[in-house]
C-alpha cells in the first residue's frame, strides 16, 4: 500500500479489524503511518484500549455497527446462513439509550452516534431508510451530560460484547478463526 500512495494512486492507508498487536507490528515497520483503523465499535465493545492507542498514535477510528447491526442476522438467515449461537445484541433497545433519547426527544440511534461522536470515533451507521438517514444528521443540537456518558461508558461488555468474532460466539468473522493473524481473542 506504501507503494501505492508514492505512486499517487491512493492517497493515505487505512487498516480494518487489526489489533492493537497488528497495528505495533506495523508502526515498527512502516515509512507511511496508517490514517484509519475501521473496527466494530458500539456501546457494547468500546475497546477503550485499542481507542487510547490509536489516538496515542495519530490513526483516526472509525466504527462500524455502531447500533448494534440489528439487520445482520436476518440478512444471513435469509441467505441459507447457520446463525445458530451468533451473538446479537440490541444497543437501540438498551434501557439507558432509550431513557437518553427520551430526555432530549431524540431516537435511540441519534443517541448511540452522538455518544460516539463524544467519544471520539467517526461512525458508519447502514440504513436504506430515506428518514434514518436524515436523522443519523440531526445529532449536532445536543450534548450528552457527563453522568450520561459516564452511564453509557459502563455499558461496555469488553470482549463479551463482540458481535462480529471472539470468544464464545459464532460471528462472522469466526469464520477465519484458524488464521494466524486472526484478529481476535479466543
Amino acid at each position: 500500500m506504501e507503494a501505492q500512495v508514492d505512486a499517487g494512486r491512493t492517497k493515505s492507508i487505512g487498516l480494518s479489524n487489526f489489533n492493537q498487536k497488528q497495528i505495533k507490528g506495523i508502526l515498527d515497520s512502516c515509512c507511511i503511518l496508517p490514517a484509519n483503523l475501521q473496527v466494530e465499535l458500539h456501546i457494547y465493545l468500546q475497546q477503550k484500549e485499542l481507542v487510547s492507542f490509536c489516538k496515542q498514535n495519530g490513526i483516526t477510528l472509525c466504527a462500524y455497527a455502531p447500533f448494534g447491526s440489528p439487520g445482520h442476522k436476518p440478512f444471513l438467515e435469509k441467505h441459507g446462513v447457520d446463525t445458530e449461537g451468533m451473538r446479537v445484541l440490541s444497543p437501540l433497545e438498551d434501557p439507558i439509550i432509550k431513557e437518553i433519547a427520551k430526555k432530549y426527544n431524540k431516537q435511540p440511534s441519534q443517541v448511540l452516534l452522538r455518544y460516539m461522536i463524544e467519544y471520539g470515533v467517526a461512525v458508519i451507521p447502514k440504513s436504506t431508510n430515506p428518514v434514518r438517514i436524515k436523522q443519523n444528521f440531526d445529532v449536532f443540537d445536543f450534548e450528552l451530560k457527563k453522568e450520561e456518558f459516564e452511564k453509557i461508558n459502563a455499558l461496555d461488555r469488553g470482549e463479551d460484547g463482540r458481535m462480529f468474532g471472539g470468544r464464545g460466539n459464532r460471528g462472522f468473522f469466526n469464520l477465519m478463526e484458524s488464521h494466524p493473524e486472526y484478529p481476535f481473542p479466543k
